[in-house]
């Protein structure tokens, strides 16, 4: 995505927006997030967290794992990342 068309975080409806500062702080510390630590610390119920990180995987921006009793966790692609950094790191 060009940088002149990357939204910004105000621009973006809330849930993602929290989504997406959550899947940036995991990506900080270097491993994907469970669902419900994603749950807890983005303020979401889980069912609209799974909505959003559908929504994310759609658009090639996160992926998750899910196993079979429907536990799992998540984290930003490649194309994530670089969203993410235009909207939550500090410029230098």
């Amino acid at each position: 995505m060009p940088e002149s068309s990357a939204p910004e975080a105000d621009q973006l409806d809330p849930a993602i927006a929290a989504l997406l500062a959550q899947l940036w702080r995991a990506a900080q510390d270097g491993r994907p997030w469970s669902l419900p630590r994603l749950c807890k610390q983005s303020g979401l119920r889980m069912s609209t967290l799974r909505r959003c990180l559908t929504l994310l995987a759609e658009l090639e921006l996160a992926d998750m794992e899910l196993d079979e009793s429907g536990r799992g966790r998540a984290w930003l692609s490649a194309e994530g990342l670089a969203l993410c950094r235009g909207l939550f790191a500090p410029e230098s």
